[in-house]
């Protein structure tokens, strides 16, 4: 409270009177009453020059002046400028005073006045003036606290700019709303218009929509850069002929006017901390559509809608560095994938599109880093929002164009690609029919806009990341900036994968180079534990790694002692499956009712002597592989489970309540003729065929002799040492014998012998203890000398062989069942020993 003796200063006051006595009585009775008297004017004209020097607090108007324009003109003006008045009146008609209070006047004084009427009426023109003032700071704060409220936390532009229309328009309806904000530094503009709905919600309008029939081609690819015309700078109200003015100099304007029926703009400068022309536009398709004190309304809010602005930028900008971090970390990770360039180049895109919307992702190398044409320019699409490898072969228009004028344009493109480039709209098109590859992509991809940056190891350009989109006006000078930016962080891991694919084409080349050499290993070392580099093993050698990597079911066929577990074993080590055990079960040597449990195993209790649950041999080698030995001895009640085992992957156990899964590869070996078993009832067809994907013959020791001095060398090395004997070498008589002798038992056979003869050795030189002899000799020579009563020339008895044979085999020599097969001999020698007998066959 002010002290006792200190009074409130009363307001200053202006008199409007064209009647020198009224206006100086009431002079008399204000100054009387305290008031400070500003002046005495006698029209609106002079009022108006008095109140533009000093300002008075309150204005005494008379309704009727002299001059065109009366009190209720002078009183519209008062309101714009915020200014209180009470009007001073003789005699006032109805329609006159309808008049008067569209003014909303802070009272009335009747002539003639009585100076208590003059002193109690400025007394409540003040009170009610101060209760209008507090009223409008309210209205000032709840438009600054909605604006806030609506603002906080927002991190769009666009969202930002949806919140702020939809507070304003709630105190200063509008038709039209626009946020211009150009960053000179940065080269960009950005603008957002929207446009409000009959339910009072906001549409989205571009700026080339809105300008497209106002502007050129050359005009629009700026929009990105620059603002289209100088509009930014004005400030204020413009309807009427001011807004005529307007539209004649700014092309924003006028295709508001012509495209939308503008008729008035209030425009509102945003002074941002930041070097930026910042502008809020209101528009309206009323004439009058905003007055002066909408302007002050949605001014008071400008500081608040700049200091969110700068918090936006700021955020946007920080959040942009934090993507281009992102990705740089996702391109760095990708790179170090060890993946083809293809799948490598999926995986930038995908991390390039989170900011750059791409529909289209190309490297492209330079300076002879590639090993043909095709290598240069590996490209990736979006297909269905993902990214995938994209073959040029693969285009319709492909085909119309010759290899080497695809060659020509790829070469061709190297020049253009070497500086940053951005194309878009008719620039990307009249630049893409320059060139072979680039109307290609325009044509089938329908591709619209493109930019490229170099990259570079040094000073030296490595390579050109091209990005392309479907959209005409897809990037801007900022993208490119931050592709760039981009590019600098791909240099070194790209030279580090083309390093790489170098090295490797190295390593591909010399291991081209080295195939005869590692063939010939192959045929002359061990492959695995098999021994032999006969013609006949290097068949089996390739079947094994033909088979090898597969799934496929093997059946492996031979003599007995020819090697089939050895051959099982290394079909194993050489397949995905090699890091679990090969499951081995030979079915010859259980008893029928057994295998059941041993290949499928049992349920405790499931029968007696079934003391406790057992895991069958399919369960253990799932993951794995399981032999299946001496598959021919399988009972044939058997074969039917074993056949539904092998088919659909699922086991039962005895006593079990439920089929078990099971992934086990399965290896099958035998020394039967399953054929002959199926023809004679014993085994089943069907399992036969299943067994049958993959067979593997191997042949036995008498069809390889070459193998036999390289396998008992290396049986007497494994023998000495399991002795103790200092074995060295065989006796060529040894040797000889080794070499003649038909082996009926296979290696198996050799092993043991090569053992008995060791065991029995007393140097270091092995030699046979006694000769070889087959069965048959051994059986002859312990029983009496056979009966000879004819003896005819080797020659015939050859002939009467081959002949016999070729009946046997339906005059057939080579295949199994022909004749070589039967008389154990090769097809070659068999024809070479016909020719020299002279049997011909009959055709």
């Amino acid at each position: 409270m002010l002290p006792a003796n200190e009074r409130t200063p009363l307001p200053s006051l202006l008199i409007v009177e064209d009647e020198f006595l009224i206006a100086n009585d009431l002079r008399r009775i204000l100054t009387k009453g305290g008031y400070q008297i500003d002046g005495i004017a006698g029209s609106v004209e002079e009022a108006k020059g008095q109140i533009a020097g000093k300002r008075p607090d309150i204005v005494l108007l008379d309704i009727f002046l002299d001059g065109h324009e009366t009190g209720i003109d002078l009183a519209h003006w008062l309101n714009k400028q915020a200014i209180p008045f009470v009007f001073l009146s003789a005699n006032l008609t109805d329609g006159l005073l309808e008049e008067a209070k569209v003014t909303q006047p802070f009272g009335f004084l009747t002539k003639p006045f009585r100076e208590k009427d003059v002193l109690s009426t400025l007394e409540i023109a003040r009170y009610r003036y101060a209760h209008s003032e507090e009223s409008k700071l309210r209205q000032q704060q709840s438009i600054q606290i909605a604006v806030n409220n609506a603002s906080i936390n927002m991190q769009d532009r666009e969202q930002f700019c949806l919140a702020i229309a939809d507070q304003i328009n709630r105190f200063v309806p509008f038709s039209f709303f626009t946020l211009q904000i150009g960053l000179p530094e940065e080269s960009s503009f950005y603008w957002l218009m929207l446009k409000k709905t009959a339910d009072n919600t906001f549409s989205k309008i571009s700026l080339i929509t809105l300008l497209q029939d106002e502007a050129d081609e050359s005009f629009l690819k700026k929009l990105d850069q620059e603002a289209p015309d100088r509009l930014s700078e004005k400030t204020g109200v413009f309807s009427g002929e001011t807004f005529d003015q307007l539209c004649q100099s700014y092309v924003t304007a006028r295709a508001c006017r012509d495209k939308f029926n503008v008729r008035s703009l209030a425009l509102f400068p945003i002074p941002l901390k930041r070097n930026a022309v910042t502008t809020i536009t209101l528009s309206s398709t009323l004439t009058d559509g905003f007055s002066a004190k909408d302007y002050q309304t949605v001014d008071l809010i400008c500081p608040q809608i700049a200091l969110t602005l700068d918090n936006l930028l700021a955020y946007q900008e920080l959040d942009t560095r934090r993507q281009i971090k992102a990705i740089e970390l996702a391109v760095a990770n990708a790179f170090r994938s060890e993946a083809s360039m293809s799948a490598i180049l999926v995986l930038v895109a995908q991390a390039i599109n989170e900011l750059l919307p791409v529909d289209l992702l190309a490297l492209y190398r330079i300076n002879g880093l590639q090993t043909s044409g095709a290598d240069i320019l590996s490209t990736v699409q979006k297909i269905k929002g993902q990214f995938e490898p994209l073959d040029s072969q693969s285009l319709p228009l492909y085909s119309t164009i010759s290899p080497s004028s695809w060659e020509a344009a790829l070469v061709g493109m190297q020049a253009c690609l070497m500086k940053p480039t951005l194309h878009v709209g008719l620039q990307f098109t009249q630049q893409a029919t320059d060139n072979v590859v680039g109307e290609l992509y325009r044509k089938e991809l329908g591709l619209q806009s493109f930019m490229y940056v170099p990259i570079s190891n040094g000073e030296q350009p490595v390579a050109s990341l091209i990005l392309a989109s479907k959209a005409p006006y897809a990037f801007t000078y900022k993208d490119l900036y931050t592709l760039q930016d981009i590019s600098q962080h791909m240099s070194l891991a790209l030279e580090n994968v083309l390093a790489f694919e170098r090295i490797r084409m190295l390593s591909e080349r010399l291991e081209q180079e080295k195939t005869y050499l590692v063939e010939e290993i192959k045929t002359s070392h061990n492959f695995g534990e098999i021994i032999g580099h006969s013609p006949a093993m290097q068949v089996v050698f390739t079947n094994i790694s033909q088979v090898a990597p597969t799934d496929a079911t093997v059946l492996i066929l031979g003599e007995t002692g020819t090697g089939k577990e050895l051959v099982a074993r290394a079909v194993h080590n050489l397949s995905s499956r090699k890091k679990r055990d090969i499951i081995k079960i030979n079915c010859a040597a259980l008893p029928a009712q057994l295998i059941e449990s041993e290949l499928f195993g049992h349920e405790r209790g499931s029968f007696t002597g079934a003391t406790e649950k057992r895991i069958g041999k399919f369960e253990l080698a799932s993951g794995g592989t399981l032999f299946l030995d001496e598959i021919g001895e399988l009972p044939l009640e058997l074969q039917a489970k074993l056949l539904r085992a092998i088919q659909e992957k699922e086991i039962e156990r005895i006593g079990g309540r439920g089929p078990i899964r099971i992934d086990a590869r399965i290896i099958a070996a035998t020394n039967r003729n399953l054929q002959q078993e199926v023809a004679e009832g014993r085994f089943r067809s069907d399992l036969y065929y299943r067994l049958n994907v993959f067979p593997i013959v191997v042949p036995p020791l008498r069809n390889r002799t070459d193998d036999i001095q390289p396998l008992a060398l290396h049986f007497l090395r494994r023998i000495s040492k399991k002795l103790g004997k200092p074995l060295t070498g065989i006796a060529n008589d040894t040797l000889h014998q080794l070499l003649t002798y038909s082996w009926p038992g296979n290696i198996r056979e050799l092993e043991h012998v090569l053992e008995r003869a060791a065991i029995l050795a007393r140097s270091a030189i092995l030699e046979l203890a006694e000769p070889l002899q087959s069965a048959l000799q051994t059986d002859l020579s312990m029983g009496t000398s056979p009966r000879v009563e004819h003896v005819q020339p080797i020659d015939e008895t050859m002939r009467e062989a081959i002949l016999a044979a070729l009946t046997k085999a339906g005059g057939r020599i080579r295949g199994r069942g022909g004749a070589a097969e039967l008389l154990n001999l090769k097809p070659t020698t068999l024809e070479a020993r016909m020719k020299k007998l002279r049997i011909l066959l009959r055709r």
